[in-house]
């Protein structure tokens, strides 16, 4: 009797043990969700109609480049900038060493000597005409003399603001925006001449255009308005939200393919001209309305899609849905899914993992 109460406890001890390292592996379970970043969405209603996926580059706004030119011929010299270096709006970019520089910079010093001049004919003219030396013609014309003579002053110092001249024979570059160097064609003692045309070239990159090709085929589901989303490699979450703003009405010749233009806001500073670019279109041909999730919600697992609810207050939950359609951006659920309810977006597999059956 003894050794069967032994045995008992024994394996009421092992019972105890065993309970509480699952209870411990379920606390650790919840303990790691909780330091990992899971995000969750809600379930929304929307129409995918026949989508089209386009291909297309990030390329600058052509609203938001400007470009430098020379004002003059002469020698380059103080040039730091290079090609992707940001710059600010009036920052210095390259001095020229000019001869017309120098010669606009003689005759302003001529036109101050001018005005000098005039000024004090125009006073002795007047102290003539009190002592009744002078007429009132020839006050007059002293007086036209000096202000032809600041009028003259007046339009070679807007010449040399525009051209940037300064002291010194020189005449300066400044950025006419705040962006980024797109391109460079010019060189420190390097010598340049008006003839050059652009030398430096800045853009904005504070909102950006995506070009896309669409086929021959697909013209017909394309218009101008239609809502897109865009995604690129660089950046596999992030997706950027827009509209076709204009369509090409030219076909490319070999390509056989039409050019459309999608203006993104960048904000992020996320996107840069030259990244390939994947444009998902809903071309509205479609009628019927579907749940709809972000895609990286889909959990595929023995055959079955899944997606994880978030239940609330740290509770997830499996369930098993029925996929209509799905691209790279969103999935449609036929069945499975309610309006309102809320998904995991980020970590989905993670949590998925995590959780007994359904």
């Amino acid at each position: 009797m003894k050794k069967r109460n032994i045995l008992f406890l024994t394996g009421l001890l092992c019972l105890v043990s065993c309970s509480s390292k699952e209870e411990k592996a379920e606390q650790d379970t919840y303990q790691s969700l909780r330091n990992d970043v899971v995000v969750s969405t809600p379930v929304l209603i929307r129409s995918y109609g026949d989508a089209l996926t386009l291909n297309g580059d990030v390329s600058c706004d052509e609203r938001l480049v400007r470009k430098v030119f020379v004002p003059c011929s002469g020698r380059v010299s103080g040039l730091t900038v290079e090609v992707g270096d940001q710059v600010s709006a009036g920052q210095r970019l390259a001095t020229i060493h000019s001869e017309a520089a120098a010669d606009y910079n003689k005759g302003l010093a001529d036109a101050d000597a001018q005005i000098k001049m005039a000024q004090r004919d125009y006073q002795m003219k007047q102290d003539m005409h009190r002592s009744g030396m002078a007429s009132d013609k020839e006050v007059a014309e002293a007086r036209e003399q000096l202000l032809m003579a600041h009028s003259e002053r007046s339009r070679l110092s807007a010449v040399a603001s525009i051209n940037g001249f300064g002291g010194r024979a020189t005449a300066v570059l400044r950025s006419p925006i705040s962006g980024y160097v797109m391109a460079k064609n010019i060189y420190n003692d390097s010598y340049v001449g008006q003839d050059s045309g652009e030398v430096l070239e800045i853009a904005n990159l504070s909102r950006v255009w995506v070009i896309a090709d669409v086929y021959e085929s697909d013209i017909a589901k394309i218009h101008q308005g239609a809502p897109v989303t865009v995604t690129t490699m660089a950046y596999d979450d992030a997706v950027f939200r827009g509209h076709i703003d204009k369509v090409y009405r030219m076909l490319d010749n070999e390509s056989k393919t039409m050019k459309v233009r999608i203006t993104l806001d960048n904000g992020r500073d996320l996107l840069r001209p030259g990244m390939f670019a994947t444009v998902h279109v809903s071309t509205g041909m479609g009628s019927k309305a579907f749940c709809c999730v972000p895609s990286k919600a889909i959990v595929f697992d023995g055959g079955v899609d899944y997606v994880v609810k978030d239940m609330g207050k740290r509770r997830y939950r499996r369930q098993r849905v029925k996929v209509e359609h799905m691209d790279s951006v969103s999935a449609y659920i036929y069945s499975g899914l309610r309006p309102g309810e809320r998904v995991v977006s980020k970590n989905a597999l993670l949590v998925f993992n995590t959780l007994g059956n359904e």
